[in-house]
């Protein structure tokens, strides 16, 4: 039998896009860092601390392989780290680290297998456990501040105002907020204009990640247009609605993560889309705070449902049956057409005729 269908990226393609999302985590960590202090910094030690030494342990003695050339969980540390928010617990980040590689990637054997996003699994894991600690933000002007300390002040999220009916104005001094991301969030999804960076790399590097991330954030909009919360003018509604919470950080960072998105640029726009959906559902109906990062898992779930694959476009067993079986039978077809069976044997009838 013959290979019919891609399993795994590449490693090479795989260590590069990690490579991108570890340099563009590190400039989101950057501007957290200017905007919250220091604790943004020991947030991001610790989640990498925890992932590398859970990493050594789990691949390196138990599985007898190499798994640290390839910075998969130096990505997924530092993706924890910005979903955060700078105030967090310290113990909440190496939970959530430790998760993505022991829960997530380590019963797949490497994170080219992993059929749910590894960063997504963890902050996810800590968010349903420590719901306080992991959507608890610092108000406005607070920096280097963990949630514990004494005359910590919580601050109002875009999230809170929307579940309210109100919004941001978007005034001179509104839109100045937005774009330095001084509103009060997680480390790495509140400055639009940090995020707009990370959408002009990803567009100069690998434009085909965006397909997946512009119709997830196209998705989002239209339905913050359809069914709007706050009483004002459409623009602020549907403005308001996409810089909240983690959903322009997850449009570019998780969704289009390769091993977790369809090759396919159909299927890739599709995929978004109805992410963005269930992330705005999850928003409207359900009880999690910031469940944008949830409506990852929930793709990396239902898809291969969709299409009898897995999102790393490797072929469930049933859909691989099929497909073999239909490829033996053309190749068999193929062959009985391109051989000539003559009708009588040329030089037996001679040997006949000789011998009478």
């Amino acid at each position: 039998m013959g290979k019919t269908e891609k399993t795994l990226i590449s490693k090479k393609e795989y260590r590069s896009y990690n490579t991108d999302t570890v340099l563009l985590s590190v400039g989101l960590l950057a501007v957290g860092f200017f905007i919250n202090g220091s604790t943004v910094l020991y947030q991001a030690a610790v989640c990498l601390f925890s992932s590398a030494i859970c990493e050594y342990l789990c691949f390196a003695l138990m599985l007898r392989k190499k798994s640290f050339t390839d910075l998969g969980f130096i990505a997924s540390a530092l993706l924890i780290a910005l979903l955060l928010p700078s105030s967090a617990p310290l113990f909440v980040g190496a939970l959530a680290s430790a998760f993505a590689v022991i829960a997530a990637k380590l019963p797949f054997g490497d994170g080219r297998n992993a059929p749910f996003l590894p960063a997504a699994a963890g902050f996810c894991f800590v968010a349903v456990l420590f719901p306080e600690q992991t959507f608890t933000y610092a108000a406005e002007g607070f920096t280097a501040v963990f949630s514990s300390a004494e005359g910590f002040e919580k601050g109002k999220t875009l999230l809170d105002m929307l579940s309210e009916g109100n919004s941001i104005r978007l005034n001179l001094f509104g839109i100045s907020r937005l774009l330095s991301g001084t509103l009060p969030g997680a480390t790495g999804t509140t400055s639009l204009l940090a995020l707009f960076g990370v959408f002009l790399y990803r567009m100069l590097r690998k434009p085909f990640t965006l397909l997946s991330s512009a119709s997830f954030i196209v998705s989002a909009a239209l339905f913050a247009l359809l069914f709007p919360r706050v009483n004002t003018d459409i623009i602020t509604g549907i403005i308001s609605e996409l810089c909240a919470g983690s959903l322009i950080f997850t449009a570019l960072m998780l969704i289009n993560d390769p091993v977790t998105s369809p090759a396919k640029p159909l299927r890739a726009i599709a995929y978004g889309f109805i992410g963005g959906i269930i992330s705005m559902l999850l928003r409207r109906f359900g009880s999690i705070y910031d469940p944008c990062v949830f409506s990852v898992l929930i793709m990396n779930l239902l898809w291969p449902a969709f299409t009898g694959e897995t999102v790393s476009n490797k072929l469930l067993p049933k859909a691989k049956v099929r497909k073999q079986k239909r490829s033996d039978q053309k190749r068999s077809e193929k062959k009985a057409v391109g051989e000539y069976v003559p009708a009588y044997d040329l030089f037996s009838e001679e040997k006949g005729g000789a011998d009478e």
